[in-house]
């Protein structure tokens, strides 16, 4: 039925427009204008009617109960009946709508609409389907339009109706709106969801819902957060070349959204695709337009010098983006794409249930999905992105079911065998880390598990994460310490001269309440000396009078409390009461000598001369007030006072200020005074009513000093190992507190030290993870092949080392080791077919073969091609010798064939073996040749047919051999020769019968030579120069021949040259790109063996393992006679034992090294000088390009070329210098060109090991190393720097400069110049690394005239009104950002007049004319004033400027400039007074013209208006403000954004409503139930309070608040949870070893209802809890450590070590067992230093166990083997 749909709508369109046709068609014949056809929207099938509600929407009429659905209230409130059912979508598929009507019930008056629609039918359509508003253009093909019938095309994204069906005829520009609406469900847009309804564009979210604004992220997900996917952007530099033609630039996952991809340079952009099941494509483009690639559509685009690939996604493979060769210009790949998080969290299955009845749990964890393979991964993948947050476990209970009963007589119910839920327990939090100021105090949390026994075990934490994990950590003791506070001094107490002056110091807690608890040794003093500047005239008065003032009583009667302490110290207790209740009297204290012993902090008293300071007094006077009818005393200068106005409120000075800089408070201080005495006395005698308000006064208004602040830290950069976070530091300065305004200023203005930016964090160890090396190289370049990694099983250390632990700690799936690589099928190339025939039949012949082109699939098949692929290939040999039968007339005897059968023969193998180390014995047959090494011994069997092995004999250089002690032949015919020397040296013959066959033996020396036979030296001797001279002419022979074969396929040799032609083929390989062999000529005096060897070539191990294969098979052939084999001797010889170690080096000459050696020849040194070199090689250093190291962590390692930029965080830094070369180089350390020196925090060693510890200041700089040896040197350098911050070195001056056309000014002030000139603002900065700096215009992007200068300056050019405001430098790095700002200010320039046009722009719109009878206008202080004077633009006569009837040069501060010839004038509205009459006048047509503007400064202010409302109704927290509002020139208020320029006023705020609240009830939390289970009462208290002026909550009687309204204090409650414990039985003794034999075990515990069910362990008693762990003893922990014995040292002297094992062992049967078994108890050390003693050169010692061999290789000339055997090279 699907599929019907698409026609069945079509049909019906074609009916309703046959319907209409004959209509349609007479208006058609009279009009031009096009027709329409009816709408083809949802209509239902009834009648309609337009709806009175203007909507639109339309008005159903017939009434169809069945389809009614429920009416809600409110449509019956507005008269509504209820809503119909849905109707059929009007689609199928792609997007549709589906409408439901109702009717209105009180006619044509009903509020709202009658129909409403919902989407449907969203699944996509099948491609053969067709566009939906395609389908509505062709069911119009058939109607005429004006006479003829055209095709129909639909016009897409018209933005004036999108909903109205608009086509086009094909073939012509005609479009016709065909219909006002498309059908319901229509697409507005083809790029948009939204769709037409009723022919109104309808917003449609990404969830496909109407009116929805969901909108897809980044990642494709709809209404997602972006956390499915990052963000991949950067670029890349390619390096092709002819070389190397391709290069891939990135890599672009499949799934990958938005991807941009720019190339800017010559290159070629090429995309591999790769798709999930391998299948892989490469796709070029030459021409722009868009492609379709594995079912992603790529929109290339290409110019000149640019190339660029969109692709909207997502990839439906993987994108290799690649570069290919074009041309030798750089280019520069520039991309940016959403990449996918391929690896997330999904929560596994529930685990089994914990107990098979009885009542159990189930918890389930998560696991790390590949989404791409939907495969299970190691969890490191999902860790690898900070999005992904691994789910926490759930927990469900489990098999309810009640467990059977054990005796069949009574049934156990279900919380007899409850497993209890794992929980977290914690210990106690430790004691405050300090006892006032704020401190820290923590506690230890573990997840633990009950068992049935009520044992408690401790488990994984992961079971406990079903709940929140208590915190480890909390503050205490936040509250300040109690400190001294000083009040204002009194005035002195003399009017002339020398006197006293007091004041009040009270030790305040942080409630400001007078205790004790401060320092007495802190205390400031009370009393002090004070001068007054008058003369006294009395005499007598020597001493100042200390009179007995109110700030002296205050102080005595509030003298602080004082505490012993561990000095001796007079300690005050409290006063006595006055002697008296009225009148003078008398108070007593006791004052007793007292210390504090530390060791048991008790107090001790001491006698009184043990204390040092003066003893306080014991008594003091008191006066209480005068007695009831004591008479009073009449003193005429004292007026009488009533009783009631006896005492009187006054001010008494203010407290000392709030604050010290900022703008503190201060308060003025009331007192109650007695007016006869002016003394202060107590506030109960005082009127409370008619106290005065509280006064406070501004004080310290000035700024404070600059102050670091700092942000919160960052993130850890690492969950564990070690981490670095960071924060922000800054140095600000207070302006001010009202309310709290701050500037960022220098940092050199911030005298403290700067708080750190950078912190180390997790520094604890990881747990065991996989680490998987890079993947080696592939075995294979095509075909298929394989690659291995290494795996290891490592733990990240908190000190950022690796510890390599067995595989068995790492429980997470090992990573793959091995993989499969190159998949691709191989370049052609040309083979060998198969050899023809032999071209005789005897004797030395020819064998030919065919050329063949072919390729090795990624299969590994072999595939034939046509030859022309493979014709610029280089083709194998087509020829070679074979060899018959010998001829019959050869001189060699023949056994005639009848007689073979029955002659001996030896199954001999023609092998050639070359002995490359040290063996014992080696086994051979008979045949072949060897180079052995002496000291071996050798087994060489001679194997028979047809005779018997007894009687086999050997022969040696012709002799027979005799048996002797190292020599002898086996029963087998075998022979044995032990421990081979030199006269074992010759050509070995086995004589069976008449059968015979030879082993030619020869020795190597220690310097790879051939060691000569004892016998043969004075012989060889005498052959040296004519066995030389015709080995140089075989030489010069061969090698000509093979550079005239090399040119050719084909080549024939006669037979003196057959033998030599099988291994020139061979050594072709290995010869063609070597040095030419013509210096031979030059020393004709070489023997055999040396001669080849300058001939000889270097080669890898692999082409050394070919060549003794290919060697070994002509032997074994016989197509290389033993002299051929003998010339290649040395040359694999070298290869094979060249110098495997860089640690030791060649130091003496090359003339040294052979002297001694027993060689076969003698020849000059000048050609053994040559040969030494093929085996030597230049110094390298081994080079890493990285990018410079952030140093974040404590330890460093940076490899040499590599910059490092250090912090305080680094306490050790690392270079490292790894250099190859033979002998092995030299290394010399420098810094900056100078000889680097040991000291005790720089050292290196022999390896290229630099080490600075606790690197400073000075210690930056460029590291060089250098390596050197014989045959050259290599230098590579690292920049050590230590890091720093942006810094920017602003200047706060102003600069204003209205004349110069250039203006350079230093960001930080303000910068005022005049209209187009051109600013540069320069930012100097400093930073290491060097700070990058961007430039910001009012807090965004800057647009316009404005450039970014290479030093990191802007440049304004032409600047006008427009480049008015603030301009923020902002330089970062790594570690840290500054900010500097200026603002730019405009003044115009004053000119006469200037000719140059105006800009095209927005300053042509603001332009004002004048008129002939005048315009008004009104401007404010910084709009753009422009005036035109109303002529035409052709108009050439001079125009005249008036201000106030005054010519513009006259006017005094107008700056203002003319355009355009004269006929606009621009005024600076910025300073100076420019309001008034402007007029124009200029001659048009003889005729005078003149018009005029005028115009008004619009003046702006801000002011204070009137007070806010008061923030509370009552209490002691109200607070009010002034309202700051704008004012115009009128005085009216106006838009707050005319003022925005404008500095705005503070604004002042005061208390309000300090009053006492009215009374009210307040209660208290609800009491715990009185019942745990079933029905009880809970209670809570409630209370009348009232909230005080001050603050204070009073507790009031009941009587005070409102009876009725008093809450309940008493109510029912009904528990459920009818809770207690059950445990059960204990399990095995098997937890963790704690000591010998003991071990823990566990129970489950439960909190469990009446039924049986599982309950929260909170409704059980946490007191009552049984213990769920105990210790048991086990006899698995009967274990310890056993440590074996130390090996030998590695060295004889100097600095060794030695290991030795250490095992876990059990004490009975002393086996092995797992080392956690043992983990209670320390691991001995399984290594230590050894043989410290020094190698001084007075002893002669052998350093290395190698010297027995040094000595038999005779290596003793070389200066190392010399000193490392020196015991052993004394005796050579």
């Amino acid at each position: 039925m699907a599929k019907e749909k698409p026609e069945l709508l079509t049909w019906e369109i074609s009916i309703a427009v046959f319907l209409i046709c004959a209509g349609v068609q007479t208006g058609a014949s009279q009009s031009q204008s096009a027709y329409f056809l009816p709408e083809f929207a949802l209509s239902p099938q009834g009648s309609f009617l337009e709806d009175t509600t203007g909507e639109q929407f339309l008005t159903f009429r017939y009434d169809d109960q069945t389809s009614r659905i429920t009416r809600s209230d409110e449509d019956k409130d507005l008269g509504w009946d209820a809503w119909g059912s849905w109707s059929d979508c009007s689609r199928t598929c792609g997007g549709a709508a589906s409408y439901s009507l109702r009717r209105c019930l009180n006619g044509r008056n009903c509020e709202g609409r009658n129909i409403r629609y919902k989407t449907c039918s969203n699944m996509e359509c099948p491609v053969e389907i067709g566009d939906f508003r395609a389908q509505q253009c062709s069911a119009h093909n058939d109607v005429k339009y004006q006479g003829h019938t055209y095709e129909w095309l639909p016009v897409y994204n018209d933005p004036a109706a999108p909903c109205a069906l608009k086509c086009k005829a094909r073939g012509t520009n005609q479009v016709v709106e065909l219909a006002p609406k498309v059908l319901d469900g229509t697409r507005c847009k083809t790029d948009s969801l939204d769709m037409c309804i009723s022919g109104i564009c309808q917003a449609v979210g990404c969830d496909r819902q109407l009116g929805s604004n969901a909108k897809e992220d980044n990642c494709g997900v709809c209404a997602g957060d972006g956390s499915t996917c990052r963000l991949v952007r950067g670029q890349s530099k390619t390096h092709v070349s002819p070389e190397k033609p391709e290069e891939t630039v990135i890599a672009v996952p499949y799934g990958s959204r938005n991807v941009r991809i720019t190339a800017k340079g010559p290159d070629h952009l090429i995309i591999d695709s790769k798709t999930l099941q391998g299948q892989t494509g490469e796709h070029s483009f030459n021409s722009p337009g868009s492609f379709l690639i594995e079912n992603t559509t790529v929109e290339f685009q290409k110019d000149p010098d640019r190339q660029s690939f969109r692709i909207q996604g997502p990839l439906g493979a993987d994108f290799n983006i690649k570069v290919r060769y074009v041309a030798s210009r750089d280019t520069v790949v520039h991309f940016i794409f959403y990449h996918p998080i391929s690896h997330q969290w999904r929560e596994t299955d529930f685990f089994p249930c914990t107990v098979t009845c009885g009542g159990g749990y189930q918890l389930n964890s998560a696991e790390c999905m590949d989404v791409r393979l939907n495969r299970v991964v190691s969890d490191q993948y999902c860790h690898y992105y900070p999005e992904n947050k691994k789910p926490k476990p759930k927990l469900k209970e489990c098999s309810m079911d009640p467990c059977p009963a054990s005796d069949g007589f009574k049934e156990i119910m279900p919380y007899d065998h409850f497993q209890p839920l794992p929980r977290w327990e914690h210990n106690p939090w430790t004691a405050c880390s300090v006892s006032c100021g704020g401190g820290i105090q923590t506690r230890s949390i573990v997840c633990v598990e009950e068992t049935m026994h009520g044992e408690i075990l401790q488990v994984e934490e992961w079971k406990c994460m079903y709940t929140p994990k208590p915190t480890l950590m909390q503050t205490c003791n936040l509250f300040d310490c109690p400190k001294w506070i000083a009040m204002e001094w009194s005035q002195c107490t003399v009017t002339c001269g020398r006197g006293l002056r007091y004041r009040v110091v009270l030790c305040i807690d942080h409630h400001g309440q007078h205790i004790g608890g401060c320092n007495p040794q802190l205390k400031p003093h009370i009393k002090e000396e004070c001068v007054v500047p008058i003369a006294c005239y009395k005499p007598k008065e020597k001493l100042p009078v200390e009179a007995k003032l109110p700030w002296f009583k205050q102080a005595q009667e509030l003298e602080e409390p004082r505490a012993a302490s561990e000095e001796p110290t007079y300690i005050p207790k409290a006063w006595s009461p006055c002697s008296v209740t009225c009148g003078p009297g008398r108070q007593t204290r006791q004052v007793t000598c007292r210390v504090l012993l530390s060791f048991s902090q008790t107090e001790a008293e001491l006698p009184d001369d043990e204390c040092e300071d003066s003893k306080p007094p014991t008594e003091r006077g008191c006066n209480l007030g005068p007695c009831d009818g004591d008479p009073a005393v009449y003193q005429p200068s004292i007026p009488l006072y009533d009783d009631e106005e006896l005492c009187d409120w006054e001010y008494e000075g203010f407290t000392s200020c709030s604050a010290s800089c900022a703008g503190g408070k201060q308060e003025a201080v009331v007192v109650c005074l007695n007016k006869q005495e002016r003394k202060a006395v107590g506030d109960a005698l005082c009127d409370g009513s008619s106290r005065p308000p509280e006064m406070i006064r501004i004080c310290n208004p000035e700024p404070c000093p600059a102050r670091w602040e700092v942000t919160s830290w960052s993130q850890c950069s690492a969950s564990c190992g070690v981490g670095i976070k960071t924060r922000n530091v800054y140095c600000t300065r207070v302006l001010s507190l009202q309310p709290e305004d701050s500037a960022t200023v220098a940092e050199q203005e911030c005298q403290e030290t700067k708080p750190a930016m950078l912190q180390a964090c997790n520094q604890f160890d990881c747990p065991p993870t996989w680490i998987a090396e890079d993947w080696q190289e592939c075995s294979h370049s095509c075909a298929g092949g394989t690659q291995s990694r290494k795996v290891h099983c490592k733990q990240l250390l908190s000190d950022g080392s690796f510890l390599k632990l067995p595989d068995d700690f790492c429980h997470d799936p090992r990573p793959l080791s091995h993989t499969h690589c190159a998949k691709t099928d191989c370049p052609p190339e040309v083979a060998g077919g198969d050899w023809s025939k032999c071209s005789v039949s005897c004797g030395v012949g020819t064998q030919r073969r065919e050329a063949v082109c072919r390729r090795l699939t990624a299969t590994g098949q072999q595939v034939t091609l046509s030859r022309s692929v493979c014709s610029d290939l280089p083709s194998p040999p087509l020829i070679r010798t074979c060899r018959m039968n010998a001829c019959p007339n050869h001189k060699k005897e023949m056994k005639p064939k009848q007689s073979q059968n029955h002659n001996p023969q030896i199954l001999s193998l023609n092998r050639v073996y070359i002995q490359t180390r040290q063996e014992k014995r080696i086994h051979f047959t008979i045949g072949g040749r060897a180079y052995l090494l002496p000291k071996t011994s050798v087994v060489i069997k001679c194997p028979v047919r047809r005779f018997q092995k007894m009687l086999i004999r050997w022969e040696k250089d012709g002799q027979d051999l005799s048996n002797s002690k190292r020599i002898g032949v086996t029963t087998s015919g075998s022979l044995k020769i032990h421990s081979l020397e030199a006269s074992d040296i010759g050509m070995y013959r086995c004589v069976a019968g008449s059968a015979t066959e030879t082993f030619n033996l020869k020795l190597i020396g220690n310097d790879n030579r051939l060691i000569e036979p004892p016998n043969n030296r004075k012989l060889k001797m005498e052959m040296d120069l004519n066995e030389a001279n015709r080995l140089e002419e075989k030489w010069n022979r061969m090698s000509k021949m093979w550079q005239s074969w090399s040119e050719k396929n084909e080549f024939y040799l006669d037979d003196s040259q057959a033998h030599d032609q099988a291994l020139l083929h061979v050594l072709g390989n290995y010869l063609t790109n070597s040095a030419e062999p013509s210096g031979f000529q030059e020393r004709p005096d070489k023997h055999l063996e040396a001669a080849i060897l300058h001939g000889a070539y270097s080669m890898d191990s692999q082409q050394f393992e070919e060549l003794v294969r290919n060697i070994s098979q002509l032997v074994e052939n016989r197509e290389v006679t033993d002299d051929m084999a003998s010339q290649l001797i040395y040359q694999l010889m070298a290869e094979a034992s060249s110098p495997q170690s860089t640690t030791e080096k060649w130091k003496g000459s090359l003339q040294e090294n052979t002297s001694n050696s027993k060689l076969v020849d003698k020849t000059p040194n000048t050609s053994e000088h040559v040969y030494n070199k093929q085996m030597y090689k230049k110094p390298s250093i081994i080079r890493h390009k990285l990018n410079p190291l952030m140093a974040f962590q404590k330890s460093n390692n940076v490899s040499i070329g590599r910059a490092a930029f250090l912090t305080n965080a680094t306490r050790t830094v690392i270079l490292l210098c790894e250099a190859t070369g033979v002998p092995e180089p030299k290394l010399t350390w420098t810094k900056n060109g100078m000889q680097l020196q040991f000291s005790k925090r720089v050292a290196w060693d022999s390896t290229g090991r630099l080490q600075i510890s606790s690197p400073a200041a000075e210690d930056a700089g460029l590291y060089g190393c250098t390596v050197t040896n014989d045959l050259g040197s290599d230098t590579e350098t690292s920049l050590l720097l230590f890091a720093e911050a942006p810094s920017i070195r602003g200047s706060w001056k102003n600069v204003s400069d209205l004349v110069s056309r250039r203006v350079t000014a230093v960001v930080g002030g303000s910068v005022t110049v005049s209209s187009g000139a051109n600013v540069t603002l320069e930012c100097p900065v400093t930073g290491v690394p060097q700070p990058t700096i961007s430039w910001h215009k009012n807090k965004g992007l800057m647009k316009g005239n404005n450039f970014l200068l290479l030093n990191g300056s802007l440049l304004l050019q032409n600047i006008s009104i427009e480049n008015y405001g603030m301009y923020s430098c902002i330089a970062a790095n790594p570690f840290g950002k500054a900010v500097a700002s200026s603002f730019l200010q405009l003044s115009a320039l004053r000119t006469s007049v200037d000719q140059s046009t105006p800009s095209r722009g927005n300053g042509r719109k603001r332009v004002l004319m004048a008129s002939q009878i005048g315009t008004n206008i009104a401007v404010k202080s910084g709009d753009l004033l422009r005036i035109g004077c109303p002529v035409l633009p052709n108009h050439r006569n001079a125009v005249r400027w008036y201000l106030r009837n005054q010519t513009l040069p006259e006017v005094r501060g107008l700056e203002y400039r003319v355009l355009v010839g004269g006929r606009v004038l621009e005024v600076s509205t910025l300073s100076g007074r420019f309001d008034g009459q402007y007029r124009c006048q200029t001659t048009t047509n003889s005729q005078i013209l003149s018009a005029w503007i005028n115009v008004m400064f619009e003046a702006y202010r801000w002011e204070l208006s009137d007070w806010t409302a008061c923030s509370s109704t009552c209490g002691h927290k109200g607070t009010q403000s002034r309202r700051l509002v704008c004012i115009g020139a009128s005085g009216q208020e106006v838009t707050r954004s005319a003022c925005d320029l404008l500095p705005r006023r503070a604004s002042p705020t005061q208390p309000c409503n300090i009053q006492d609240c009215p009374p009210r009830w307040v209660s208290s939390k609800w009491s715990k139930c009185s019942a745990s289970c079933g029905k009880g009462i809970r209670q809570r208290q409630t209370s009348c309070q009232q909230v005080t002026a001050n603050g204070i909550a009073r507790i009031l009687p009941v009587n005070a608040c409102v009876k009725a309204e008093q809450p309940s204090g008493r109510e029912d409650c009904v528990s459920d949870t009818c809770a207690e414990w059950r445990e059960l039985p204990w399990g095995k003794c098997s937890g963790r070893c704690l000591a010998p034999s003991l071990s823990v075990q566990q129970r489950q515990v439960v909190c469990q209802n009446h039924n049986g069910s599982s309950i929260p362990e909170s409704h059980c008693d946490e007191r009552k809890r049984p213990v769920s762990v105990r210790n048991c003893s086990s006899e698995m922990c009967d274990v310890q450590w056993g440590a074996g014995a130390w090996r030998a040292c590695t060295a004889a002297c100097g600095s060794g070590f030695q290991s030795r094992r250490v095992e876990c062992v059990h004490r009975r049967n002393n086996k092995t067992v797992a080392d956690r078994y043992c983990s209670w108890q320390k691991q001995p050390m399984t290594w230590q230093h050894c043989n410290a003693t020094s190698c001084s050169r007075g002893e002669c010692k052998d350093t290395t166990h190698y010297c027995a061999v040094v000595k038999r290789l005779q290596l003793c000339l070389i200066d190392l083997y010399k000193q490392r055997c020196c015991e052993s090279c004394q005796e050579v």
